[in-house]
């Protein structure tokens, strides 16, 4: 088996993958209409570079709109042809994947769409070593002829399909002329998108301005004359921003869910994230209770998970137990109820491992997504059964992430968007995964993983039910509640929605209402 690079953690994320993408797609299908005159879209982020093999996840609308992915993921979850046409696997283990691209294409600077373009593109992508950059490591691109990609992987990949999509930025494609300039790739786009940046009307860091590509390929879906990203950092703010009406779109945020929906906001919301903790030191290196799986089970059971979603997680949360989301990738209705709340269960195996008294534990926990919020609910609650848990509560994202991946603390809070399983894994639970810093490996789990890597259709869901239920048996994690990540938007606009599949809202299917 193949081995590639960990997922790099950025420290600016709390989690990894997991805040604020936002989706733009192709055109494929949509109704062709008078353009709208401006539509402005906060956002609560500037991006730290426009260059797709740069960005990160976070950054996704400021790329997604100048750079046409190959793929496109529609708000229910579908896959629809972007840049490429048609895509499929050859042969059965997932290791040769064949693109086939859009005839006469341009980017915005005039240069043509080609095979070798593609594979140029992800050659950079790959070498400039940004976020996403690890899931194409070791992956060999053909131009077979003018308009065919054929990518060859070491190590199987069943995951082409979704990664190449709007959602993770590096399927979008960068020009001919914006390769042979990479410097100047992080405040200019060239793309073959819908629209291109203005940087004339552009401030770094305030609002970045996009006007329609002359040379885009389905000009009839171009539905704004201009549209402005402007970036608000504080929740509050972003909602006055729509009350007065200088925004019709935004990115929301639970503590002003509830006044959103009041104000008669259309709220999107579907579930994204599993908030909870990781019990990392599944050796018992630092925390020696923490290597007994009745222990890590004990914490499980100990978790009142409806009382934290309705306390913290009101209106956008539900309780959880699994490493995914409800109907997200790997979930097992039938381990919706595993750990029901039962601190006797717990007591009894504290006691059966040997800590009857229960034990200490130090746990990091960091200031997003509410994670230190229930971080000190979880303290109340493992109270109960005798975990007394110590509570490092870091304010600085940077100090947070070197702490918790850092293998600093036995265990620590987290909030973790749904992946495929295939992509999970990397960044999860293998042993070269961020989120796992003790490195543990799990031979029965790798081989899970490994089938389900080769495997498609059913026999792969089930692969992937059956990971999701091993890595709950085994207690590696406390998930809690799933939560969404919800958009706001006013009446003026229609096409603001997202669902299990697709929980990242698409910006470019946004038009004018009536």
């Amino acid at each position: 088996m193949t081995v590639r690079r960990p997922i790099a953690v950025s420290a600016a994320l709390a989690g990894l993958l997991v805040i604020t993408a936002c989706s733009t797609g192709s055109t494929q299908g949509q109704a062709g209409g008078a353009a709208g005159d401006t539509l402005t879209v906060v956002t609560v982020a500037s991006p730290t570079s426009l260059d797709p093999g740069k960005a990160q996840q976070n950054d996704a609308w400021f790329d997604q709109l100048a750079y046409e992915p190959l793929i496109v993921r529609r708000s229910d979850g579908s896959l629809q042809p972007g840049l490429a046409t048609s895509w499929s696997y050859q042969g059965t283990d997932n290791r040769k994947f064949v693109l086939h691209l859009r005839p006469g294409v341009k980017f915005s600077d005039g240069s043509a769409l080609t095979a070798q373009t593609v594979v140029d593109d992800f050659g950079y992508v790959e070498k400039a070593h940004g976020q996403l950059a690890p899931f194409l490591a070791g992956d060999t691109f053909t131009a077979t002829d003018p308009h065919t990609v054929t990518i060859t992987t070491a190590a199987p990949n069943p995951n082409f399909p979704v990664l190449l999509t709007q959602d993770y930025i590096i399927g979008g494609i960068i020009s001919p002329k914006g390769l042979a300039a990479p410097g100047q790739l992080g405040t200019r786009t060239s793309g073959a998108g819908p629209y291109m940046l203005d940087a004339a009307q552009t401030v770094t860091g305030d609002h970045y301005t996009y006007v329609p590509n002359p040379n885009y390929y389905d000009p009839k879906s171009v539905h704004w004359r201009k549209v402005v990203l402007k970036v608000i950092t504080n929740a509050q703010s972003v909602l006055n921003a729509l009350r007065s009406g200088q925004a019709q779109v935004s990115v929301g945020d639970p503590s002003t869910l509830s006044a959103a929906r009041r104000d008669g906001l259309t709220v999107a919301s579907a579930p994204l994230l599993w908030n909870g903790v990781t019990l990392a030191d599944r050796g018992g290196t630092v925390a020696r209770p923490l290597a007994d799986v009745r222990v890590r089970q004990a914490l499980n059971y100990a978790t009142d998970r409806n009382v934290i979603a309705s306390a913290l997680f009101t209106g956008n949360g539900k309780p959880v137990n699994q490493v995914t989301v409800p109907g997200g990738y790997g979930y097992d209705p039938a381990m919706a109820k595993a750990y029901s709340y039962d601190p006797n269960k717990a007591r009894q195996l504290l006691a059966q491992a040997g800590y009857p008294n229960g034990f200490s534990m130090k746990l990091v926990t960091a200031e997003y997504q509410q994670m230190n919020l229930l971080a000190q609910a979880l303290q109340q609650q493992w109270k109960k059964v005798g975990v007394r848990l110590q509570i490092t509560d870091d304010a600085n994202p940077n100090q947070y992430v070197s702490d918790a991946f850092g293998g600093k603390f036995p265990a620590f809070s987290t909030a973790f968007g749904q992946l495929p399983l295939w992509m999970e894994g990397q960044a999860l639970f293998l042993p070269t995964a961020a989120y796992n810093p003790f490195h543990t490996k799990d031979a029965a789990l790798q081989t899970l993983y490994d089938q389900s890597s080769t495997a498609s259709g059913p026999t792969k869901n089930g692969l992937d039910r059956r990971i999701v239920d091993y890595l709950a048996q085994q207690a590696w994690f406390v998930p809690v509640v799933s939560t969404g990540l919800p958009y706001y938007a006013t009446k003026t606009v229609t096409g603001v929605a997202t669902s299990v599949n697709a929980p990242l809202l698409s910006l470019y299917e946004v038009r004018p209402a009536g």
